[in-house]
């Protein structure tokens, strides 16, 4: 009989991570997790590179505190699962202050340490129990948040042996806003010395991330100050929060830059971007941006992104901005080396089609308008393996008369291109099939119930279509009447077998509340061999919840 220990390491490693599931961000379930230990060698194994790579700094406010949070671990289990410590105390004069509330905060650091573990650990969190049970409106409860986190850094080790380079995640939440300017300058004060205690005690850090959910004022200068103090050895940098990348982020080493400013930041401020890089990844949504860039060469007159091999960028601010900086210098833009490129929602020039269509680029994924895809569409394409291009429909009602040619110009120039994927997320576009011509495409989505004449009138117009998801979120009960009553007599309305290459179908719900998929399947399952026979070579249907 074969036991855990016989199977491949691929599946134990699955095994542990589902059942140490959250144990990355809580400490009540890190510590819960350790018992995952004792259940045999192997599992200690794999069970140790995956619990211990996690150090984590949790800030409680025990006011709201569940008291089975402060359980220990029972005796009978061994030293790698002893209780997590409680490493500094409540500040209770500033708790009085502000109304009783008295934070705590937790870290299984200092048994990291002990255990001599310290070089499994890969990530520092920084988090928070419950958030929103931290208001700091009042300067009293700011005073005793950061009073609690520096009195936890002092409380660690002084030679925390974390060898190998790591990453510091930075998540914390606070709510309120705090107009006592005089306070708020010594909080930030106080802070900045719990940020030098650390850097102190953690030399190794390589990566930060600071992605609160709910990003605060207070913290957006003072996440700058901790990548400030690592600048010469930082590879990468993640931000939701509005702030700038701080002009001493100029080390060789940065590869990496993830920025995520949404909504109803409006502030410009400037940014400017190591040589080094060579990913970046940006969001910008209702935020103005001004510019500095990499270098500019006075010989070609451009502005060059010279090792930038991965781009993605969210939203319309990134490219006419830094187009506007280029054009009022009469500069042109280059990413000479990029392979990667991922837009969604952002208006394109002729111009910047050339720019961003480099020689080596190999994967474009892109979101939005057609017109705009079209721009970069006009450059060779020989060169991608993918292409993956998405109509978002009602976001561009002006092309819905127009979509379907503008498409037939796209597709028709990827020959050659191995995956051609296009997501359709409205039926505007597509009401009038008979124009369809896309011979090239290998791979549509469909994120509406399409009329299953409608569909299968088109399939001869992607004779190679070989993968098709139909979302089926919303389909009504006449819907999938109609779909199932069509393929019933199929075999009367065409004569012979289609020559679809079409492989695989999946039908896909994304609302299980309106029980789409539990109908869908029903009703199909009576007809799937007479889609079968019109599309020989389908071999793989699925219904699928995601």
């Amino acid at each position: 009989m074969k036991t855990y220990s016989d199977l491949p390491t691929l599946v134990k490693v699955k095994i542990m991570a589902f059942a140490s599931s959250g144990a990355d961000g809580d400490l009540d379930i890190w510590k819960q997790a350790l018992s995952l230990l004792s259940v045999c060698h192997d599992w200690r194994v794999y069970g140790k590179g995956r619990l211990y790579r996690y150090a984590v700094i949790e800030l409680v406010n025990t006011k709201y505190k569940d008291n089975s949070d402060d359980e220990a671990v029972t005796d009978s289990e061994s030293s790698d699962r002893e209780s997590v410590s409680s490493l500094a105390e409540s500040v209770d004069d500033a708790a009085a202050i502000d109304g009783g509330n008295s934070i705590r905060a937790y870290s299984n650091i200092k048994l990291i340490q002990e255990l001599g573990l310290g070089n499994m650990v890969k990530q520092l969190l920084f988090d928070q129990k419950q958030p929103q049970n931290f208001n700091i409106s009042r300067v009293g409860s700011l005073k005793t948040f950061i009073s609690v986190l520096q009195a936890m850094l002092c409380s660690l080790p002084e030679k925390v042996e974390i060898i190998k380079p790591f990453t510091v995640m930075v998540d914390l939440v606070c709510f309120g806003m705090i107009r006592d300017t005089i306070m708020l300058d010594e909080c930030r004060v106080a802070f900045k010395s719990a940020i030098d205690i650390m850097i102190s005690k953690y030399p190794n850090v390589s990566s930060i991330v600071a992605m609160p959910t709910q990003p605060h004022e207070f913290f957006q200068k003072l996440i700058l100050e901790l990548a400030v103090g690592y600048d010469k050895q930082l590879a990468k940098y993640v931000c939701s929060m509005p702030t700038t990348v701080p002009y001493t982020l100029l080390a060789p080493n940065l590869v990496e830059l993830d920025l995520r400013f949404i909504h109803s930041w409006t502030l410009k401020f400037p940014t400017i971007y190591p040589r080094s890089l060579r990913k970046i990844d940006i969001m910008f949504q209702d935020v103005s941006i001004d510019w500095d860039v990499f270098r500019v060469d006075k010989e070609s007159k451009a502005i060059v992104f010279d090792n930038l091999t991965d781009l993605s960028i969210t939203g319309d601010s990134y490219i006419p901005e830094l187009r506007d900086v280029a054009n009022a210098n009469n500069l042109d833009l280059k990413f000479p080396n990029l392979e990667r490129l991922f837009l969604s929602s952002c208006n394109l020039t002729k111009k910047d089609g050339q720019a961003l269509m480099s020689h080596k680029l190999n994967w474009l994924h892109f979101e939005g308008s057609f017109i705009a895809a079209s721009q970069l569409c006009k450059q060779p394409l020989r060169n991608l393996d993918t292409l993956f291009l998405a109509w978002l429909g009602l976001q561009h009602p002006e092309e819905t008369d127009d979509f379907i040619s503008l498409a037939n110009e796209i597709f028709n120039k990827t020959d050659g291109i191995k995956r051609v994927q296009c997501e359709i997320c409205s039926e505007s576009g597509v009401k009038n099939v008979d124009g369809v011509d896309w011979p090239y495409l290998t791979h549509l989505s469909l994120a509406f119930m399409m009329p299953f004449k409608d569909l299968f009138d088109m399939l001869p117009k992607v004779p190679n279509l070989v993968h098709l998801d139909i979302l089926i979120n919303n389909c009504s009960d006449n819907e999938l009447t109609e779909a199932t009553e069509f393929l019933a007599k199929i075999k009367k309305q065409y004569p012979a077998p289609s020559s679809s290459k079409i492989k695989s179908l999946r039908l896909v719900d994304e609302n299980t509340a309106l029980h789409s998929y539990s109908r869908c399947k029903q009703t199909f399952g009576g007809v799937i061999e007479d889609l079968k026979w019109y599309c020989p070579q389908l071999r793989d249907i699925k219904f699928q919840e995601s």
